[in-house]
């Protein structure tokens, strides 16, 4: 038993060193606007937007694949038009506070790398994962996707845009209810929300030893 302990007690302190010692981790803010699909908007990209801000933490496993955590504040909103398409029952306006935090993981299609100026300084990429969201005094769950595109311009600075669907559990954030559907909500008809923006993320410090290859 003493003998194992003394093999595995320093492989744990050197993993640990590994592990600490790469600079994989972004922090950073993101702004831009929010805003609804769903019986009132059946297809309009930002409709009726409202003004989000949010902040995103990621952790970059390799140059192509990351983790990614974020939250954001903005809000919905929207109102039936009968110029457009007609909606049997009570209809009327509506305007929500939406907070949404959601963990994604972050594919890049080109290899990036935040500590790279003349390589790696570029890519687009796809992100998906799991999210719930308080939109006026309803919790629910949500499915986000998106796509974006990040560009390096100084060493440990990330700039970029990102256009963001989430695709809700939920048939009620307009308040909308047709009376001839009787039936239980199916997943073609609930809601969506999105999030169209910019952010800037800033590869934080690790004091200790960095790896030269993920330099």
């Amino acid at each position: 038993m003493t003998r194992k302990l003394i093999i595995i007690i320093p492989l744990f302190f050197c993993l640990n060193n590994f592990i600490y010692s790469q600079e994989r981790r972004d922090l950073g803010i993101q702004t831009g606007g929010t805003y609804y699909m769903g019986d009132y908007n059946i297809e309009t990209p930002l409709y009726q937007p409202s003004p989000g801000i949010g902040i995103i933490y990621r952790y970059n496993l390799n140059k192509y694949y990351a983790l990614r955590m974020s939250a954001y504040y903005g809000g919905l909103k929207g109102n039936y038009s009968s110029t457009g398409f007609y909606l049997p029952g009570v209809t009327g306006a509506f305007s929500k506070r939406l907070i949404e935090a959601n963990g994604l993981c972050e594919i890049n299609f080109l290899s990036f790398n935040a500590r790279h100026l003349r390589k790696d300084n570029f890519s687009p990429y796809v992100i998906l994962g799991l999210g719930i969201a308080y939109i006026g005094g309803d919790i629910i769950p949500n499915l986000p996707f998106g796509i974006g595109v990040k560009y390096c311009p100084v060493s440990r600075i990330t700039i970029g845009c990102e256009w963001k669907l989430s695709k809700t559990m939920f048939d009620g954030i307009d308040n909308y209810q047709n009376i001839y559907d009787n039936s239980k909500a199916t997943l073609h008809n609930n809601d969506w929300f999105s999030f169209i923006g910019i952010f800037v993320t800033f590869r934080l410090y690790n004091y200790n030893n960095t790896c030269p290859v993920y330099q």
